[in-house]
């Protein structure tokens, strides 16, 4: 739409010749917006009922444009963008009605309901032949039929199946027409599109009806209503219903179809998103097991650095014990024989020695230091650990 300039003295004979309300439609604008222009230009307006009054022919006073203004000159009646630029409004639709526009514009998709069905889908005709047995009822939906167990599954009165039939019938085509499919898994139908399964189902809604028996015991039963419906029934976190009433649900393949498609791609998309937190996630848990791993490592090597210093202090404790014990001059002939046995384990004691021992081995040496750390623990808060 190309912007539409009008000056002052323009502007305000346009709106004292019909009403805002059809300005707005004409030029794509609110009626507050063309409002708002006439106050910021100093234009009286029309009050509340003079369109009535005219309507009516009754005369009505216009009021003189004063002349007393200062401002713009001009001013322009058009769309405009985000960006504020002049554009032609562009209808707003959604993805959905977007897609039901393009399926129904494709000559080659088989969007009619035919009035009898001439090339029957094998589980149509499973249907069929499930449907037409009188045992079929439902236990409390009285006169409602429904298809066997492992079956489309389906659920209306006797006047409702050949509508029904031929309805899931067309539907069946229409999904297989761009690739998808209708398949029936444990009990359950699915609309198969692009790979995501849809549970779906056809019935016809049912009227409560109570019923008083004797001793005053109420009885709940279910009766036909004549209203089909078509179900995506995905409990508890999704239900989408198409029911029958100004348009008849044969007339709803399109509309049923974009919603299938655009469903099934939220659902794509959500499980490749929920996948991609799932491995930021797995690898957040993989760097944190190792770095648990890494301080596991390094805490047992500082461990082993303690036990090593206590080693050594301990072994310094003994040397200065028998350096002591060697200057006392009373020391007995036991204890001078002694001596060199006790050296000896030191040396095997020491972390900086580490002597061969006839006997023991380092793991003796480790056990010793652990026994002499918990006998630490035990009388002194201040231990090693």
């Amino acid at each position: 739409m190309e912007k539409i300039v009008f000056t002052r003295e323009e502007l305000y004979e346009l709106v004292w010749s019909e009403p805002l309300s059809r300005l707005a439609r004409k030029y794509s604008i609110t009626d507050n917006g063309i409002r708002k222009r006439c106050k910021k230009m100093n234009i009286p307006l029309p009050k509340a009922g003079h369109w009535s009054k005219i309507q009516h022919g009754y005369k009505v006073l216009k009021p003189k444009l004063p002349s007393k203004y200062e401002g713009e000159k001009e001013t322009v009646l058009c769309y405009r963008d985000k960006d504020g630029k002049y554009v032609e409004k562009v209808e707003e639709v959604s993805p959905i009605t977007r897609l039901k526009r393009d399926l129904q514009n494709d000559p080659k998709l088989p969007l009619t309901v035919p009035d009898k069905i001439t090339r029957s889908d094998s589980l149509i005709a499973q249907a069929k032949k499930s449907l037409s047995k009188k045992d079929s009822e439902v236990y409390n939906y009285v006169g409602m039929r429904t298809t066997d167990r492992g079956e489309i599954n389906i659920m209306v009165s006797e006047p409702h199946i050949d509508r029904a039939l031929r309805f899931m019938n067309s539907l069946i085509k229409l999904l297989r027409s761009r690739k998808h499919d209708l398949i029936v898994e444990d009990d359950v139908t699915f609309a198969v599109v692009f790979g995501e399964k849809l549970p779906v189902k056809f019935k016809e809604k049912a009227k409560i009806v109570y019923e008083t028996e004797t001793y005053g015991w109420r009885n709940r039963t279910y009766h036909p209503s004549g209203t089909l419906v078509f179900v995506h029934d995905k409990r508890p976190y999704q239900v989408k219903e198409w029911t029958d009433g100004k348009k008849p649900i044969e007339s709803r393949l399109a509309e049923i179809l974009a919603y299938f498609e655009i469903y099934a791609k939220k659902e794509i998309e959500r499980k490749i998103e929920w996948e991609r937190h799932r491995k930021i996630e797995a690898e957040q848990r993989e760097r944190q097991r190792i770095l648990q791993q890494k301080k596991d490592e390094q805490i047992r090597k500082i461990k082993q650095l303690i036990n090593m210093a206590n080693y050594w202090k301990q072994a310094q404790v003994l040397r200065e014990y028998i350096t002591a014990l060697e200057q006392r001059k009373d020391l007995d002939l036991k204890r001078m024989e002694w001596v060199p046995w006790a050296k000896e384990k030191i040396e095997w004691f020491d972390p900086f020695t580490q002597g061969v021992d006839e006997v023991l081995d380092d793991r003796d040496r480790e056990n010793l230091m652990e026994e002499l750390n918990r006998k630490e623990n035990k009388f002194n808060s201040n231990s090693y650990w």
